[in-house]
């Protein structure tokens, strides 16, 4: 698999995973899960079947977390979404358009006062230069 192709689908995996969780734990739950099978089931039934069960795992998971530990819940809920999401992607990579999408509607634009996001990782490996005890540039 080409390496843009699945740096994109880690990046659209990551944004998702924060998302599934925060609707999660809404009452908008059932619509917006309706959404992602949609997308991510992409017209085959039993793959749609799947994804509802898992996500809906995700809800009883958050919305039955005891206080004490909805942090730590919320964090596994948010990586097990980003694999559900990613999975779902290396099956069928054409999803990914659809979950991007489907991610900006339902992300809240960012505030006027936010930092814009720093850019990606470069995937060029460093250049590792020697250190010379005493040169002016170490």
């Amino acid at each position: 698999m080409d390496a843009q192709l699945l740096a994109t689908l880690h990046r659209v995996a990551a944004a998702g995973g924060p998302v599934i969780v925060a609707a999660a734990a809404t009452e908008n739950w059932p619509a917006v899960k309706a959404r992602f099978v949609q997308v991510l089931g992409h017209g085959h039934r039993g793959r749609e079947e799947v994804q509802a069960e898992l996500l809906e795992e995700t809800n009883q998971a958050v919305s039955h977390a005891p206080a004490g530990l909805l942090d730590q819940i919320t964090h596994d809920q948010e990586s097990r979404a980003q694999q559900l999401l990613l999975q779902a992607m290396l099956v069928d990579p054409s999803v990914s358009a659809d979950l991007e999408e489907l991610l900006g509607e339902l992300s809240p634009p960012p505030e006027e006062d936010e930092e814009p996001e720093p850019p990606p990782p470069s995937t060029r490996p460093p250049v590792l230069r020697p250190r010379i005890l005493g040169a002016p540039w170490a």
